[in-house]
């Protein structure tokens, strides 16, 4: 279960992955690949990066682009806390910032930088949190540039011919209190 808080929301979204699509999980990382309809979303948390990367692929692990025609993207990274795992969960907050990235792993859109802005001036996150989100940025984008992403995602866990499990709807639950503001580890 990979529960994803936003700090606008008053619930936290909660991401179930049966077990066939559960391709790595350890204090380091977790790896998901879910499908829905014709497209793959594998799904990358780490422990010691400050973002989550969202990956779509065809079942032949080919790259492919969702969105709307103003912002096709295969890559979605959101600036997020590191992943924290208990058992069989893993805990992240989102912290606003997008980066949409197009199927050539090199041209792409950061967004949302407004909204972050927005709630860092309504003391949503930590001062510590912000720092991080800036720095998390800095390094992503770094990572598009120099051609390093896709070769490092695809190190981690392979990309290539798969059949993953159907994502099953995700949930709401009430926000777990080691997600809170004040609480949260990343606070």
């Amino acid at each position: 279960m990979d529960y994803d808080f936003h700090p606008d929301e008053d619930s936290t979204r909660v991401f179930r992955t049966p077990q066939p699509g559960i391709l790595r999980l350890d204090e380091e990382l977790a790896v998901t690949e879910v499908a829905y309809d014709n497209v793959v979303l594998r799904h990358y948390a780490f422990a010691k990066h400050w973002f989550k990367i969202n990956v779509t692929t065809d079942t032949y692990g080919d790259l492919i682009e969702t969105g709307d025609e103003a912002n096709r993207f295969a890559f979605n990274c959101d600036i997020a806390t590191p992943m924290e795992r208990e058992g069989n969960c893993i805990y992240a907050v989102d912290l606003f910032v997008d980066v949409l990235i197009r199927r050539d792993a090199s041209s792409f859109h950061v967004g949302d930088e407004d909204e972050f802005i927005d709630m860092a001036a309504q003391n949503v996150l930590s001062r510590g949190e912000q720092r991080a989100s800036r720095a998390a940025l800095s390094e992503l984008v770094d990572s598009i540039e120099t051609g390093r992403l896709l070769p490092w995602l695809n190190h981690l866990v392979p990309f290539g011919p798969c059949d993953p499990p159907a994502a099953p709807p995700m949930e709401r639950v009430e926000i777990p209190e080691r997600m809170k503001p004040h609480v949260r580890s990343s606070w």
